[in-house]
């Protein structure tokens, strides 16, 4: 790679990172910094977080992770009064692939609002996207049970993913997917009706660029729901984490409600740039590390 190929993949990035403080402090949110290694570095089955053993002087052996998200840590600072903030940070996925779309190390755009729920969080998203790559367009929203609905006979999330997804790409180049299974978003609060979880995704030419909810706030529930997260990963047989009853014991002062969003930078990066392989955006490429 060349000295002008390092040079433009950093302003990308700097460009990039200077565009989200400039979004966020116009509407009021504070930047805040959240750490990396946690006793519970997440809960979801499906993900698989970075263990490590750390040695603690007068401690001994504690057994932590790599983040998998920030949100715990947001959630808690959320507890604690703050009512607008926005972080920036890497974030690590085991069992990943290396390059394409995927890395084990990847960076996260985190931002969380008490007082509004996702469909104002879709609204800001819809913003940011369209201002970083230079559009004016209104997003469609497409109900995932709803179109799970028309598909006579077929209710499972295989037909969503395997049918209804690929159709809504081939259809649209950008769209949201909301009103999730409850089943499929464990931090997220049900609809009104209680048909649905609040949780929405956003979707650009092919990519899935974020994930949001309204928030769950409801500490009991939320232990019900982590319990059930440890015993399908138990059944997995992968490592289970603590809960951490700190952001349990916080999720009672956040305000109902709150929303909050997770977007995977590189992708958002990818997307400026006008590539698919998350290797040509960064000066240190994934699949070249190990």
């Amino acid at each position: 790679m060349e000295r002008a190929d390092y040079t433009h993949r950093a302003d990308l990035w700097n460009k990039t990172y200077e565009y989200f403080r400039t979004f966020f402090s116009s509407r009021d949110y504070t930047e805040v910094r959240t750490p990396i290694v946690v006793r519970c570095p997440g809960m979801e089955p499906n993900l698989d977080p970075v263990g490590v053993d750390l040695h603690v002087i007068h401690k001994g052996k504690i057994r932590a992770g790599l983040i998998t998200s920030p949100e715990y840590a947001m959630k808690k600072l959320l507890g604690a009064g703050m009512e607008k903030i926005f972080t920036v940070t890497p974030v690590f996925r085991n069992v990943e692939e290396m390059g394409g779309t995927h890395a084990v190390e990847f960076t996260m755009l985190e931002w969380y609002r008490q007082h509004a729920d996702y469909n104002a969080c879709m609204d800001e998203t819809e913003e940011l996207v369209n201002g970083f790559l230079s559009w004016n367009e209104t997003w469609p929203r497409f109900s995932y049970v709803g179109e799970l609905e028309k598909w006579t006979g077929r209710t499972s999330d295989d037909t969503f993913n395997h049918f209804i997804l690929p159709e809504l790409m081939k259809r649209h180049d950008k769209f949201f997917v909301k009103e999730f299974p409850i089943a499929e978003a464990a931090l997220a609060q049900k609809s009104p009706d209680g048909r649905s979880a609040q949780r929405f995704e956003a979707y650009v030419h092919g990519l899935e660029i974020c994930n949001g909810f309204t928030e769950l706030v409801d500490a009991n529930e939320q232990r019900a729901r982590f319990v059930i997260e440890q015993e399908e990963r138990r059944a997995a047989g992968k490592e289970v984490f603590p809960i951490d009853e700190e952001l349990l014991r916080r999720l009672s002062s956040v305000a109902s409600p709150t929303f909050g969003n997770a977007l995977g930078v590189d992708r958002l990066v990818m997307l400026k740039a006008g590539t698919n392989d998350i290797d040509a955006i960064h000066l240190f490429p994934p699949s070249t590390r190990f």
